[in-house]
C-alpha cells in the first residue's frame, strides 16, 4: 500500500466545484481524480491560517501552543516501515514536518535572490530594518510593479520533479505528501492559462493595490485580479496532473490511495478583503475540496462535514497503519454509507484560540472570544453567509454555543498543558 497526499494553499471550493458540483473543466487534473474519488462536499479546514491547518493534517488534533508537537502521521508510518517525504514550494517557512525530508534553505543562489530572500526573512523576523525594507518593498511594487523582498520559492515544476526524482530513489510503502503554494498570493501571469497575457508589472501593482487601496479597485482592476487566481488554479492543476501521470508509471495505482485537499481559501474581495484569512471563518476562507481516490472510497459525494484533521486518521486507517489514540479527527470511511446529517467539525485561529467556530454542514457559528460575539449563519436559505441568525434559532444557536464552549476549553487545557517541558520523537 502507497498513500499519496497533495494540499495546496489558497485553493476555494467554489472556485474549484461548479454550481452542479462538478469539477471546472478548466482543471483536468482535479475532474480526474475527483471523478473516482470519494468527494466530500462540505470540507473546512481547522484553522483559517494554512499553517495551523498543515500541522494540524499532520497530528489529526487541533494544533496549540505545542506546535503540533508529539505523535505525527511520520511517527505512525515511520514506526510500521514506511518511507516518508514531504515535498513544498516555500522553504522560507516553518513547519511541524518531523521526519519528513527537509528542502534546500533556498532555491535561488543568484545574488538578487539572495539578497530578495534575505530581505524577505528581515521583514518576515520584524527587525529594526523590517519597517524601513517593508515600506520600500510596497512604495516600489505599487510604483513600479516589481516586488523588492519576495519570498524565496521552489516553482511547481520543481517541487513535482524532486517529488517524483524521490519515488525513484525509494522503494516499499511510500507515503508522499506534496504541497503547493502555487495560488497563493502574489498571483501572477501564467502562460496557457486564464491570465496569460497580463502584464506582469499590471499583476505586481495590482497586488498591492488590494492592501493599500482596496476600496479604490475599478470593475476592470477587480476582474483582472479574479482572472489571475484563476491562471494560478489552472497553473496547479497542470502540476497536479504531471505529478499524477509520474505517480501512475511509478506506483501500482490500484494499491495507492490518493487524496486532494486545500489548506485554506482566498477571500477575492469578498467582504473587503482580497487574501488575509486571519480570524475569518467565512465559507470563501475555510471551506476546500477533499478528494480521496484508492481501496475502500466509491466514487461517490459525501454531504457531512469533514474537517482537516480527519485526513490523518483517514489515510492511517486506510493504510492499516495504527496511530496514537488522539482526540481531533476521525476515519471518514466510518461515516459513508450513512445517514449523517449533523456532523460537527470545528476550527480555531490562534494558539489561545482568539476566535473559533463549529459547522454542522448546514448551520456554522462562529465566536470572538475576545468579547463572545457571535454569528450563526444558515448554508440553506443563505450559502453566501450574507445574514446573521443569531438569536433567531435558539435551540440550533444554544446547542451550537455550548458545542464551541467545550471545544474551546479542551484546547486552552490542552495549550495549558503543553507548555510543561515534553519529549519530542524527530526522524532524520
Amino acid at each position: 500500500m502507497h498513500v499519496v497526499l497533495v494540499t495546496a494553499s489558497a485553493v476555494r471550493r467554489d472556485h474549484v466545484r461548479t454550481e452542479d458540483g462538478r469539477v471546472d473543466a478548466a482543471l483536468p487534473a482535479l475532474a480526474r481524480l475527483a471523478g473516482d474519488a470519494t468527494v466530500f462536499s462540505r470540507a473546512y479546514t481547522s484553522s483559517p491560517d494554512h499553517e495551523s491547518t498543515l500541522r494540524a493534517i499532520l497530528t489529526g488534533t487541533h494544533p496549540t501552543e505545542d506546535s503540533g508537537r508529539g505523535p505525527t502521521l511520520v511517527d505512525a508510518l515511520a514506526d510500521a516501515g514506511w518511507e516518508t517525504g514531504l515535498f513544498h514550494g516555500r522553504p522560507d517557512e516553518v513547519r511541524s514536518s518531523w521526519g519528513f525530508e527537509a528542502p534546500d534553505e533556498s532555491p535561488d543562489r543568484t545574488v538578487s535572490g539572495r539578497l530578495r530572500a534575505s530581505a524577505h526573512r528581515r521583514i518576515a523576523d520584524e527587525t529594526v530594518l523590517g519597517g524601513p525594507l517593508a515600506s520600500a518593498d510596497r512604495l516600489i511594487g505599487s510604483s513600479f510593479g516589481t516586488r523588492v523582498a519576495a519570498p524565496p520559492a521552489h516553482s511547481a515544476a520543481d517541487v513535482t520533479e524532486r517529488a517524483l526524482s524521490w519515488l525513484d530513489e525509494t522503494s516499499g510503502p511510500r507515503f508522499l505528501w506534496v504541497h503547493y503554494d502555487t495560488a497563493r498570493a502574489p498571483h501572477v501571469p501564467r502562460e496557457g492559462t486564464a491570465s496569460d497575457g497580463i502584464d506582469p508589472r499590471t499583476a505586481t501593482k495590482l497586488g498591492y493595490a488590494t492592501a493599500s487601496a482596496p476600496d479604490a479597485l475599478t470593475d476592470e482592476e477587480r476582474a483582472t485580479l479574479k482572472t489571475l487566481y484563476r491562471g494560478e488554479l489552472e497553473h496547479l492543476d497542470r502540476h497536479v496532473g504531471r505529478l499524477f501521470d509520474g505517480i501512475q508509471s511509478r506506483l501500482d495505482v490500484s494499491d495507492t490511495v490518493t487524496a486532494f485537499t486545500g489548506t485554506g481559501g482566498c477571500p477575492l474581495g469578498e467582504r473587503g478583503r482580497w487574501y488575509d484569512t486571519s480570524g475569518d471563518f467565512y465559507e470563501e476562507s475555510v471551506r476546500v475540496p477533499l478528494f480521496v481516490h484508492g481501496p475502500g472510497f466509491d466514487a461517490e459525494r459525501v454531504e457531512f462535514a469533514a474537517s482537516s484533521v480527519d485526513v490523518l486518521p483517514t489515510l492511517a486507517a486506510a493504510a492499516g497503519v495504527e496511530r496514537a489514540a488522539q482526540r481531533g479527527g476521525s476515519d471518514l470511511r466510518s461515516f459513508t454509507g450513512r445517514r449523517v446529517t449533523e456532523r460537527q467539525v470545528f476550527a480555531a485561529a490562534g494558539a489561545a484560540p482568539a476566535a473559533a467556530m463549529v459547522c454542522n454542514g448546514r448551520w456554522k457559528l462562529s465566536r470572538r472570544l475576545a468579547d463572545g460575539r457571535e454569528t450563526l449563519f444558515d448554508h440553506n436559505d443563505d450559502p453566501a453567509e450574507r445574514r446573521d441568525r443569531s438569536g433567531e434559532n435558539l435551540p440550533v444557536h444554544r446547542a451550537l454555543s455550548h458545542a464551541l464552549d467545550y471545544f474551546v476549553e479542551n484546547r486552552r487545557r490542552s495549550s495549558a498543558s503543553a507548555r510543561s517541558p515534553i519529549e519530542t520523537k524527530t526522524r532524520s
